[in-house]
C-alpha cells in the first residue's frame, strides 16, 4: 500500500471534499520546492513552442483543424521578447537559484517558420534565460524531415547539440512519404547528426509488427524512439480514427514485443534505439507522484496563449487555454482558475476509479489524465508496466539485464 497516493485514507478510498482541498493545498506548496524541481515554479519548465502551426501534410493523428495547418499566423517576435521577459520576471521575483528551460519545437511543421524567424527566436530565448541568470537551456525540434535540407542540418549542429525529432509512423503516410523520409534520415545521418524518432502507434505499424520495426529503426541509426498511443481528437473523430487507432491492449502487447527485442539486442551488443516509454517508466518509479501531473510543461500557441492537451466526452483530446502571455503576467497564466482546475483534474487522476487505486500510477504513460476505455487497456499502459516489472523480477540475477535496466533508471528520454 506505501504506492497509493497519499489522498487516499486507510479503508483506500477518496476522503471528501473538505480533505482534497487541503491535499490540493498542500500540493500547491510543494510545486515551489526547488529541492525537487518537479514544475514550472519549482523552476523545471518544459516549454513547448508552437509560434507557428502552419503545416502541408494531413497526417490522420493530428489535432489541428487543415485551417490551422495552412494558416500563416505566426507569434511576432516582439510578443515573444514580451512572454520570454515575463517568465524571466517571475523566477527573479522567486529568486529561484537554477533554472531548468527545455525548449520544445513543435508545430504544425517548425521548419515553416524559416530559418530567419528560427534564428531570432532561439537567439533571443539564450539571451534572456541565459548562463549568468542561471538558466539550463536545451532546445529540440520535432520536424517531419521531409522538406529539410543541409542548410537545416547546420542548423540542428548549431542549436541543438547535433540532435533532433522526426515523427515515423510507418506506411500510415503511405509508401512515397516514408521513402522520402527515409532518404532524408541518411542524409542526416551522413551529416552527422542524432536523431530520436516519435512514433504514434497505428494499425500499420502494427502489422509490420513490433521486431521489425525496432530492426528498421536500428539500421537507420536512429539514437532513442519513443511510442505514444493514437489519441481520438476533433480532427480525426470521424474516419481515420477507427482507420487506424489501435486498441490500448494492442498498444500494450507492441510495446511488450518491442521491448523484449530491445533488451535482446542490448545483451548482444547490438545497435539499438532506447525506448522513451521503458526510460520513462523506469527512471519515473522512484520519483514524487508529483512529476507525473504536467506540472512541468505549457504549450505556447501563436497568439500567445498558453496552453495543454485536455480531454471531453470521455477521452477526445483538445487544447485547454490557461490565459494569454502577452496580455497576462507569467504568474496570473500559472495561478488561473483554468490551470488550478487542470492541476486539480492531473493529481485526482480524472476521478478515475482504477487509477486512483493503482499502484503504478505516479509511473504510467497517461501524460495528461483523461477517461479509459471500456474493455481495454488503461491509457498508462497498465498491462506493459507489470510485464516490464515481471521481467526486470525474472532477471533479477542476470547482472546485463540489471545493469541495462539501472541505467535507463538515471537517464529520461521521453
Amino acid at each position: 500500500m506505501k504506492n497509493i497516493p497519499i489522498y487516499f485514507n486507510q479503508n483506500n478510498a477518496l476522503p471528501d471534499v473538505i480533505q482534497q482541498n487541503q491535499y490540493i493545498n498542500k500540493i500547491y506548496q510543494n510545486f515551489s520546492n526547488v529541492q525537487t524541481q518537479v514544475s514550472i515554479e519549482s523552476g523545471y519548465f518544459i516549454l513547448t513552442m508552437m509560434p507557428s502551426l502552419k503545416c502541408d501534410l494531413n497526417c490522420p493523428h493530428c489535432y489541428l483543424s487543415k485551417e490551422q495547418r495552412r494558416s500563416d499566423e505566426i507569434l511576432s517576435i516582439h510578443h515573444l521578447s514580451l512572454i520570454l521577459k515575463k517568465i524571466d520576471d517571475y523566477y527573479e521575483k522567486r529568486n529561484i537559484n537554477q533554472k531548468i528551460i527545455l525548449v520544445y519545437w513543435y508545430g504544425g511543421e517548425p521548419t515553416e517558420m524559416g530559418f530567419d524567424y528560427f534564428e531570432q527566436a532561439i537567439e533571443l530565448i539564450n539571451s534572456i534565460f541565459n548562463q549568468n541568470k542561471k538558466y539550463i537551456v536545451k532546445h529540440t525540434i520535432l520536424t517531419s524531415l521531409i522538406g529539410v535540407n543541409h542548410r537545416w542540418f547546420d542548423f540542428f549542429k548549431k542549436y541543438c547539440d547535433g540532435h533532433f525529432q522526426t515523427s515515423f509512423d510507418g506506411l500510415m503516410r503511405g509508401k512515397g512519404y516514408l521513402k522520402k523520409w527515409q532518404e532524408k534520415v541518411i542524409e542526416a545521418k551522413s551529416f552527422g547528426l542524432s536523431i530520436g524518432t516519435i512514433s504514434v502507434v497505428n494499425h500499420e505499424l502494427l502489422k509490420l509488427g513490433a521486431k521489425d520495426t525496432l530492426d528498421y529503426l536500428s539500421k537507420l541509426g536512429i539514437e532513442e524512439a519513443s511510442f505514444l498511443p493514437f489519441m481520438l481528437n476533433e480532427q480525426n473523430s470521424e474516419k481515420a480514427y477507427d482507420k487506424f487507432a489501435p486498441t490500448m491492449n494492442s498498444w500494450s502487447q507492441f510495446m511488450i514485443e518491442i521491448s523484449k527485442d530491445y533488451f535482446y539486442k542490448k545483451q548482444n551488443n547490438q545497435p539499438v534505439p532506447e525506448i522513451g516509454q521503458l526510460a520513462f517508466i523506469l527512471s519515473q518509479k522512484n520519483k514524487t507522484g508529483l512529476a507525473n501531473i504536467a506540472g512541468q510543461t505549457l504549450f505556447l500557441l501563436p497568439n500567445g496563449d498558453f496552453v495543454l492537451p485536455d480531454y471531453k466526452d470521455g477521452y477526445k483530446e483538445y487544447m485547454r487555454v490557461f490565459g494569454n502571455g502577452i496580455e497576462l503576467s507569467f504568474d496570473e497564466v500559472l495561478k488561473s482558475s483554468e490551470r488550478k482546475s487542470y492541476i486539480r483534474k492531473q493529481l485526482l487522476k480524472n476521478n478515475n476509479d482504477d487509477c486512483q487505486q493503482c499502484e503504478n500510477s505516479h509511473y504510467c504513460v497517461m501524460e495528461f489524465w483523461k477517461e479509459n476505455k471500456k474493455n481495454d487497456d488503461c491509457f498508462g499502459g497498465k498491462l506493459y508496466i507489470e510485464w516490464l516489472e515481471s521481467f526486470s523480477y525474472q532477471n533479477k540475477d542476470n547482472p546485463m539485464i540489471q545493469k541495462i535496466i539501472e541505467q535507463q533508471k538515471r537517464s529520461i528520454i521521453y
